[in-house]
């Protein structure tokens, strides 16, 4: 298959739906022949190119050697670069002869540095490219293809794989869990069952917790409640004297936390996969604050890092010891092997004991209280009611940044306000409202400079962004007015979550149980 039948293909399910995306690609699958390679482009199963839309303007600029404001002006007519670019009249009205291969490794490059081989080959071929071309590759370039069907979950291809291959959704889901859509779509292909076993160093997807009000929680006498630590989340790996720390996202991120490395290594146990919290702590050992662990996300110098912010493990869950998984047993199974570790989270047997181990928990600096199942297996990926957070009561959402204005005063030189959104049914993003409140004058700066390669159009004095950061926002209400959108009354940053996907944020249905 070529890269411009795909690019034909995404043009025409631009205006569906998703479930009519689906039933039209389905209809035409027998006459693709590299279903691999298509399953990977539609999913983005290629590696980071370091090119946001600001980059990729200068790119495409000096590719076809024109002016910048030239491509910029295009994007303010019509609404994205990808569509400005197809009215760009540049003379290439040719279709190329790229191989959907060729523009798969044309996405994976590195795209840090202008003086590299990297913009001679993405000249080279933006260059053969139709408009039509430069429309889709360069959506998919920057992971904004805004076809209506991809999305950060990947649910839709989810969906196709489950109806082209006649799977259940189930299967589908469970296959998911351990590989990448490609590599389902290859074996399947073949009449193959994909693999779903657990194997040391390769990362699972970790099950997500809710906050549901107290009449859905799971019953007293079938629960267990734990500690919830304000750090960050990490799946630890060891073979012996191999150790492979994953942060949520599934980045290898060993080498900031060699404290972590040397503490797991003198354990009496060489081969599991653990699920935990790395938090950070004060000199006497009590919790500090989460920014603090900065330091260790974003320090160059990973021993002064590991000097200026001292952390502490708590492990909650076992996926695997021993070489036995064990995530298809539920949590009263699973604590037995749990309990082998050392560095446990606090825990509470008696699920009648929530008050008192609540205060417990707020009384020593913890953010509150963990209340799950055990008849839970785990559940891979999925925001279950089985796990559930309870907190002080205060509205508490992830959301991820739409939308930023540069603010007045001290704050006009960089973005002083923005707008968040949550995740929707139809794979985009729905917006709750707008925060300025909660953020330090280095959290400004640092989001500012992170946003601007980001920005996607200008209007009304309002930068439209990418969605690629998430906050962790606290808000007094739920609001809902008489045309049905939500809003949050009061909304307070309270951190930045490098360690959490945009495919991990709240949804909307979460915001509507919050009313």
């Amino acid at each position: 298959m070529s890269w411009i039948n795909f690019c034909r293909i995404n043009q025409v399910i631009e205006e569906l739906t998703p479930t009519a995306s689906i039933s039209r690609i389905k209809n035409s699958w027998d006459t693709f022949d590299d279903k691999e390679t298509l399953m990977s482009l539609f999913a983005m199963e290629y590696p980071m190119n370091n090119l946001g839309q600001k980059k990729a303007i200068k790119w495409i600029s000096e590719a076809l050697e024109v002016f910048e404001d030239e491509i910029e002006t295009h994007i303010d007519i019509y609404g994205d670069i990808g569509e400005g670019l197809y009215f760009f009249d540049d003379g290439s009205n040719k279709d190329s002869n790229l191989t959907l291969k060729q523009a798969h490794s044309l996405l994976s490059l590195d795209c840090s540095r202008i003086e590299s081989n990297a913009f001679i080959l993405f000249s080279e071929a933006i260059n053969k490219m139709s408009p039509l071309e430069k429309k889709w590759f360069v959506r998919f370039l920057i992971r904004k293809p805004r076809n209506g069907f991809a999305s950060q979950s990947n649910g839709n291809l989810v969906k196709l794989l489950s109806s082209v291959y006649g799977r259940t959704l189930a299967v589908v889901k469970r296959h998911y869990m351990f590989n990448s859509l490609s590599n389902i779509t290859s074996c399947y292909e073949n009449q193959e069952e994909p693999e779903t076993n657990l194997e040391v160093g390769i990362y699972l997807s970790p099950m997500l917790a809710k906050a549901l009000e107290r009449s859905k929680w799971p019953k007293p006498l079938n629960r267990v409640l734990e500690y919830k630590y304000d750090g960050a989340r990490y799946q630890i790996h060891r073979n012996n004297d191999t150790v492979i720390i994953f942060n949520r996202k599934g980045v290898i991120v060993t080498d900031q936390f060699t404290d972590i490395v040397e503490l797991v290594k003198s354990w009496d146990i060489s081969t599991f996969i653990v699920d935990s919290e790395i938090f950070p702590i004060s000199n006497d050992g009590s919790p500090a604050t989460f920014q603090t662990m900065n330091v260790r996300f974003h320090g160059k110098d990973k021993e002064a890092a590991r000097q200026r912010c001292p952390v502490a493990l708590a492990v909650f869950d076992v996926l695997m010891v021993d070489g036995l998984s064990l995530i298809d047993e539920p949590l009263s199974v699973r604590m037995a092997s749990i309990e082998r570790f050392p560095n446990q989270a606090v825990r509470e047997k008696n699920g009648k004991r929530v008050k008192a181990f609540y205060a417990e928990a707020i009384e020593k600096g913890f953010e509150g209280i963990m209340v799950k199942s055990l008849d839970a297996t785990y559940d891979s990926g999925k925001r279950s009611k089985n796990w559930v957070k309870y907190k002080p009561p205060r509205i508490e959402l992830d959301v991820v940044i739409t939308g930023a204005r540069f603010g007045d005063g001290k704050r006009s030189n960089v973005y002083g306000s923005y707008d968040i959104a949550v995740s929707n049914d139809e794979g985009g993003f729905t917006t709750i409202g707008a925060i300025g409140t909660g953020f330090t004058d280095i959290d400004l700066s640092t989001l500012t400079q992170r946003l601007r390669p980001l920005v996607l159009g200008f209007e009304n004095n309002s930068y439209s962004v990418s969605p690629r950061i998430v906050l962790q926002i606290t808000s007094d209400l739920v609001t809902k007015n008489e045309k049905g959108t939500f809003g949050l009354r009061f909304p307070r940053m309270m951190r930045i979550r490098d360690d959490k996907p945009v495919s991990e944020i709240n949804t909307i249905n979460d915001v509507a149980e919050m009313l």
